[in-house]
């Protein structure tokens, strides 16, 4: 696989989302539907989705790659982005920076990583062949 069609598959999903994430976070909530929702079940959703995108980014699929953070990296980054996008919310007028929504987004992201274990261990153990 050319090194475009592997950012294309496992990066450019992530970086959208991030950008997206950061989108959503630079004005005011976008709908009343949203603003019905409690916050931190948007935080949680939202960042378990950036874990899954993180780890397949990281792994280039479910499959966690020796040398690459195993399942702890994708989380670390996650969490990091989370406290990034609250420090970015301080400086837009109509958001409020929260702790609560960075434990929100910790949960989202261990979440995510009880998602990525159960897809892993739906997918069975790896072949000794090597990957091409």
């Amino acid at each position: 696989m050319s090194l475009t069609s592997r950012f294309i598959l496992f990066r450019l999903p992530v970086v959208l989302y991030a950008g997206l994430i950061f989108f959503l976070s630079s004005g005011p909530v976008p709908s009343t539907e949203l603003e019905n929702i409690p916050d931190y079940y948007l935080h949680f959703s939202e960042y378990c989705l950036f874990y899954l995108a993180t780890f397949w980014a990281i792994h280039e699929g479910f499959r966690p790659l020796q040398g690459r953070g195993s399942y702890w990296l994708p989380a670390v980054l996650t969490i990091l982005f989370g406290i990034s996008d609250e420090f970015h919310q301080m400086f837009v007028p109509s958001r409020v920076a929260s702790v609560l929504d960075v434990l929100a987004d910790s949960a989202g992201a261990a979440a995510g990583t009880a998602v990525a274990l159960f897809i892993n261990r739906l997918n069975g153990p790896v072949s000794d062949q090597a990957e091409s």
